[in-house]
């Protein structure tokens, strides 16, 4: 299932195409008022994936090189930080 950011970064570049300025401060304006709920939701997908990894027996190590980043930040990933 790659992609899903693509279409996430698609959709939030679609606001940039609308063409009337009003429906496009609008439409801004609602994913803004939804932000902080949509980042805390993607912080626990992220949060769940890496401790599902880990359940599968993967060290943080292991996770951090995968998704970019160091095991140390794997770990805290995991704990929601």
């Amino acid at each position: 299932m790659a992609g899903e950011a693509d279409a996430v970064r698609a959709a939030v570049r679609a606001l940039e195409g609308i063409a009337d300025p009003i429906e496009r401060a609008r439409e801004t304006s609602v994913l803004l008022r939804e932000w902080p709920a949509l980042h805390r939701v993607v912080r626990e997908v992220r949060q769940q994936a890496v401790l599902g990894a880990h359940g599968e027996g993967r060290t943080y190590d292991e996770i951090g090189a995968e998704i970019g980043t160091s095991g140390y930040r794997a770990s805290q990933i995991s704990r929601g930080k």
